[in-house]
């Protein structure tokens, strides 16, 4: 597959995958759901799906080029956990528990800092 159509099906699938996840967030709006409760569910969707389907590429139930556009741009578009949760699953296969934890904790301290440093510095606009 050239770059270019690789490029394309990544668009396409992120563009879906963008769609998909505002569609649960007004869903969740609509609903009167808790916004956490909106994200955590399509969280575990993308990971449960994510990690189904790198298994189907891996045992070449699906092809190679379905990476693209699944992986990196649906799943990537509709959440950036499951890429997460997937590299963290494939850490603890392979055996490498002290990675896993530095991975885990450092994601989550760092995005926490990150998020808490942007809205310190929205507040200070």
């Amino acid at each position: 597959m050239s770059a270019l159509m690789s490029a394309l099906l990544v668009a396409l699938g992120g563009a879906s995958g963008a769609l998909l996840r505002s569609g649960v967030d007004a869903l969740t709006v609509r609903l009167g759901i808790a916004a956490p409760t909106g994200t955590l569910a399509v969280n575990v969707v993308g990971s449960f799906a994510a990690g189904a389907v790198a298994t189907l590429i891996a045992d070449r139930v699906l092809p190679e080029t379905a990476r693209p556009f699944l992986l990196t741009g649906l799943f990537g578009g509709f959440t950036t956990f499951s890429a997460f949760a997937l590299q963290l699953a494939r850490m603890g296969e392979k055996g490498e528990l002290l990675p896993l934890i530095a991975y885990a904790v450092g994601s989550i301290l760092i995005g926490l800092l990150a998020a808490s440093a942007g809205a310190a510095l929205a507040r200070a606009l």
